[in-house]
């Protein structure tokens, strides 16, 4: 499992990091934005620092672009108004989205690359994992969100029984 962990990180980040360059955005900020997607709860500023371990001052400087840059929405807090709370916009939505679009080409390429019996086989396994794991099968992207994938540009071509 590390192995094939370790590879499709490895293939998939290439298309990750080349989208993270055209965003323009810092380490702290895709991290910011990655971690909101995540949790949909409405974070302090204090609280996303603590949760990121970065500092107060840094955390607050990488909300401060991201929201010149229409990515999170600022609030004071309703109980203590000295406390802003951040959460995502569409547009900070769409940055995630975009990530994750660039990770799947990666992933795509790689399942082109399977024989026909080792994409049944990856099939029937990751159906009895997404069976009972309710919180891993909701990620899954929809047909739609799949059939918007551009295709794979360098897949390798499937093997074949005789070169297997």
């Amino acid at each position: 499992m590390f192995a094939l962990a370790s590879y499709l990180m490895r293939t998939s980040n290439v298309g990750a990091f080349n989208a993270i360059a055209e965003l323009d955005l810092s380490f702290t900020q895709i991290k910011a934005l990655c971690t909101m997607d995540i949790d949909s709860s409405q974070p302090s500023v204090k609280g996303l620092a603590e949760a990121m371990k970065v500092s107060l001052p840094a955390m607050s400087r990488a909300v401060d672009g991201l929201y010149e840059r229409g990515f999170v929405d600022r609030y004071e807090d309703r109980e203590d108004r000295r406390m802003k709370r951040i959460c995502l916009t569409d547009a900070g939505r769409t940055v995630t989205s975009t990530l994750n679009e660039a990770r799947l080409i990666g992933m795509q390429e790689f399942l082109t690359s399977l024989s026909d019996e080792e994409s049944q086989a990856l099939a029937r396994a990751l159906e009895l994992i997404l069976a009972d794991r309710p919180e891993m099968a909701a990620l899954r992207p929809s047909p739609s969100e799949i059939s918007q994938l551009p295709p794979p540009e360098a897949a390798a071509p499937a093997k074949t029984a005789a070169s297997a």
